[in-house]
């Protein structure tokens, strides 16, 4: 019994002496208190800072190191020619890429969106490409890449230097609203989708570049009416009717309705808005679903294929001057883009 009374009494003191010591001990700093929120903390990314995230994307890309690649969201969503794939796979990440002269950067301070229009050499071989970021808090939330490699030698020379209209800023005093300016691209497709030239807010001096090609308002005799390397034949009743098509305005070959094979055009995402250089970029879907408005009942399909393109405007004074559409990038009927639920048909 009195060894029983020894141990409780040891144990006592021992637990005594514990918390004398746990008490002498230095208490751990308590934790410092979190700083208020500070909205100057919060840095917008202007023109320049959207331009060098694209030119540092694009740099990661031509060598082959994804880990370069600026800041990416946990959730960042890539596509490529409308298809899913992760950051590091694709055309552009597997390949040999370099770099050309021909660039155009549309930078949208508003809506964190940045695109670039360019011709790079992919393997060696010429290539028409577009890419859009769009960024948030720093990091970049998406990338849409489109790509096309089938580029004749005959496309090269309104491939090497972009129109000065459309890399040049705009004069302060000169520059349109970002109302006018989204109004301006729209009035472009629903134009087509109306064949009704005068839907549009052309230009009279308006031209437009395909694929490389000018398509639209070509001096005497004429040139190509479509993007494609061949040159009408003007010894034939079908190419003085094509070089005529060639030489006509934007307008006209609208109101002319060869177009109305294009069910319409829709989407028309991503609109890029660029005040500073009076453009907009856009990514639309044109649908072609083999029918063509004004067309007998009985008459054989048309053109049934979609196809995803970037287009960009150059707009002054509201009205559209410059049309630079490329890559054209074709998909079976009935496929959307790869970021639009539902589209295609």
């Amino acid at each position: 019994m009195k060894n029983k009374f020894l141990s409780v009494a040891i144990i006592l003191v021992l637990g005594g002496m514990v918390a004398i010591v746990a008490a002498a001990a230095p208490r751990p700093q308590s934790r410092a208190q979190a700083a208020e929120w500070d909205p100057s903390a919060a840095k917008p990314c202007d023109r320049a800072c959207l331009v060098g995230i694209m030119d540092g994307y694009m740099n990661a890309i031509f060598a082959h190191d994804p880990k370069a690649v600026p800041p990416l969201a946990l959730d960042v969503r890539m596509t490529e020619n409308t298809g899913q794939m992760d950051v590091g796979e694709g055309m552009l990440w597997r390949s040999h890429v370099e770099p050309t002269t021909f660039k155009i950067h549309i930078a949208d301070p508003v809506e964190g969106q940045v695109a670039l229009q360019t011709r790079l050499k992919i393997e060696g071989r010429n290539a028409l490409v577009a890419v859009r970021l769009k960024i948030d808090r720093g990091k970049i939330v998406e990338i849409e890449q489109l790509w096309d490699r089938n580029i004749n030698d005959a496309a090269i020379p309104l491939l090497t230097t972009p129109r000065e209209t459309l890399v040049n800023d705009v004069p302060v005093s000169q520059r349109s609203s970002r109302e006018v300016l989204i109004r301006a691209a729209n009035s472009y497709f629903d134009a087509l989708e109306g064949d009704d030239g005068g839907i549009a807010a052309f230009a009279d001096d308006c031209v437009r570049h395909e694929n490389g090609y000018q398509t639209v308002n070509n001096p005497p005799p004429g040139g190509r009416m479509m993007p494609a390397p061949m040159l009408p034949d003007p010894n034939t009743e079908q190419g003085k009717s094509m070089l005529k098509f060639s030489m006509m305005t934007c307008k006209q070959q609208i109101d002319s309705k060869t177009f109305a094979y294009m069910k319409h055009i829709r989407p028309r995402r991503a609109l890029v808005i660029d005040e500073q250089k009076g453009l907009v970029a856009t990514f639309p879907l044109f649908v072609h679903d083999g029918t063509r408005r004004g067309a007998a009942p009985d008459a054989p399909p048309g053109m049934l294929q979609n196809l995803v393109t970037m287009e960009t405007f150059g707009i002054r004074g509201g009205l559209i001057h410059e049309v630079e559409a490329a890559p054209f990038v074709t998909i079976p009927y009935g496929l959307g883009n790869g970021w639009t639920e539902g589209s295609g048909r």
